[in-house]
């Protein structure tokens, strides 16, 4: 029995990564469908929390991207090429200059101390990585805050019951009803915070580094 459920674990990985690559073209139809169509609204309820100069982790399809472009020093980070080519296009076309990076969060490709803020939205697993966490702590400034939307849930419906399924089938987790006034994950502590969108509400996790 735990053979099977690793393997169902292994296969479901590996749809997720194709989806978010060889299938990219589909993502934002897909955030739309799983989000009752507040996808976009979900990720930028990040935007009032990022300050100064701004790395992105998982820039995705590029919509903060796109939030963020009128602002100085801010920048994404994807492992995705096709995410990257989707990205740059909608900054391109609304006529911005792409600032965008591939990479890996383990191993990020910037200086000690580059920025105020590292924000990511609806991260995968590497986000709880150790080696995400020490590259974060190294890149973000002294007092810097990293900005986590891990996950949103819908107002109870049965469109709502429907996402729930998806989400057991997936093996993700839904959003925990009750959540501590901290929640600590190795070195991070991280302060949730319930934000209401339209007829949903989103989690916002804010984090800094224990000493």
């Amino acid at each position: 029995m735990y053979n099977l459920k690793w393997y169902y674990r292994r296969l479901v990985q590996r749809l997720f990564h194709h989806f978010y690559r060889e299938f990219a073209w589909s993502y934002d139809g897909v955030a739309w469908l799983v989000s009752g169509g507040l996808w976009r609204r979900w990720v930028l309820t990040a935007l009032p929390h990022l300050h100064g100069p701004t790395l992105e982790l998982g820039f995705g399809p590029g919509h903060l991207q796109l939030a963020l472009a009128d602002r100085a020093a801010c920048v994404g980070l994807d492992a995705s090429p096709q995410m990257a080519q989707q990205a740059a296009r909608r900054l391109r076309c609304a006529g911005y200059t792409p600032r965008l990076v591939r990479g890996l969060a383990q191993a990020l490709p910037f200086a000690d101390a580059s920025f105020a803020t590292v924000v990511a939205t609806f991260p995968t697993e590497y986000i709880a990585a150790t080696a995400t966490q020490k590259e974060i702590r190294r890149v973000l400034r002294p007092n810097g805050r990293l900005v986590i939307i891990p996950s949103a849930e819908l107002q109870p419906s049965v469109y709502r019951r429907l996402i729930d399924l998806a989400y057991l089938i997936t093996l993700m987790r839904g959003t925990p009803s009750a959540m501590p006034n901290t929640i600590t994950l190795g070195t991070l502590v991280l302060q949730p915070t319930w934000v209401t969108v339209g007829p949903s509400r989103v989690l916002l996790l804010e984090a800094h580094f224990r000493l």
